[in-house]
């Protein structure tokens, strides 16, 4: 693995791919970390303000980047851009170096990531899946909870990078078996995030002030982390820009759904927060934070007067 030396420790050259509200604050702590950056995203503005801040380049395409580079990460979407960059036209696995390590930290389905991880170990690379658990607010922190499949060996080779976006990392299994526990860890997200808009819609419902009721729960039996970095978009939801939108909720859910099925597993709480979501999506509210379920139930309360 070919590298750059930013004072006395060797680093290897970074890219990374998809800078949304999750991937544009991960890609700033590698930076930040003293790694060789570069960058690539649909919309080249974002790839344009990360380099401006961070020093990184902006690469001209995915295929230009991952030429580059040692270790490639990305964090899109779905697993349909997910796969256009490896099978399809983004061309990223014709232009790998022997050896790369592509780690992909999206929420996709783990058939997916196996073909994306067959796509790049044809080309001479190796590929881990490690998607994150968290919020924004805890991807600017770079205190992100990592899920990897894979090789161990591979995924010592990336802990380093790993550690500038992250303060846990757990080795879950196989190819896949990161994108698996994701999709585990985002039902019991949804069912959480749901029974709290429901329960907070309840009390305000029957006279008490909302953040009272909110108070009580982050120190209650409830009160998961999920609970406490979240208090300001349930508590002010017009205040806070959507950190996690209705429709990629949905979309997630989906795929929790989909392996469900092939498992010949059950999830029936899940498919009743899926409907709940498809509902406030009907209403106008799928680019809204998840949370904006409450304000769905909200106005359908005040609809029924």
């Amino acid at each position: 693995m070919s590298t750059e030396t930013t004072g006395a420790a060797p680093k290897p050259r970074v890219g990374f791919i998809g800078l949304g509200r999750m991937g544009f604050p991960m890609a700033a702590n590698i930076a930040a970390a003293g790694f060789p950056l570069s960058v690539w995203n649909r919309t080249a503005s974002k790839a344009e303000a990360l380099a401006a801040q961070t020093g990184a380049a902006a690469a001209s395409s995915p295929e230009a980047l991952a030429g580059s580079v040692d270790v490639l990460i990305t964090m899109v979407a779905d697993g349909r851009v997910l796969l256009d960059l490896y099978t399809g036209g983004g061309g990223v696995c014709g232009a790998l170096r022997e050896g790369a390590l592509c780690a992909d930290m999206s929420t996709v389905n783990p058939d997916e990531s196996r073909r994306a991880a067959a796509a790049v170990e044809a080309a001479g690379g190796r590929f881990v899946d490690a998607p994150v658990s968290g919020s924004t607010p805890l991807a600017e922190a770079g205190t992100l909870t990592i899920m990897a499949g894979g090789r161990a060996e591979d995924l010592e080779r990336l802990r380093p990078v790993f550690d500038a976006m992250s303060s846990r990392i757990y080795h879950m299994g196989p190819l896949g078996a990161g994108a698996t526990t994701k999709l585990a860890v985002n039902t019991v997200v949804y069912g959480l995030g749901q029974s709290v808009a429901e329960a907070l819609v309840m009390a305000e419902a029957a006279g008490l002030e909302r953040e009272a009721v909110y108070e009580v729960f982050a120190n209650s039996a409830v009160g998961a982390p999920f609970v406490h970095y979240r208090r300001e978009i349930f508590l002010t939801p017009d205040e806070v820009p959507p950190p996690f939108s209705m429709v990629l909720a949905k979309k997630d859910l989906d795929l929790a759904l989909a392996l469900a099925d092939s498992a010949g597993a059950s999830l029936p709480q899940a498919v009743l927060n899926r409907s709940v979501l498809m509902e406030a999506i009907r209403a106008g509210y799928g680019e809204d934070d998840m949370s904006a379920v409450a304000e769905y139930l909200r106005s359908a309360r005040a609809g029924e007067k």
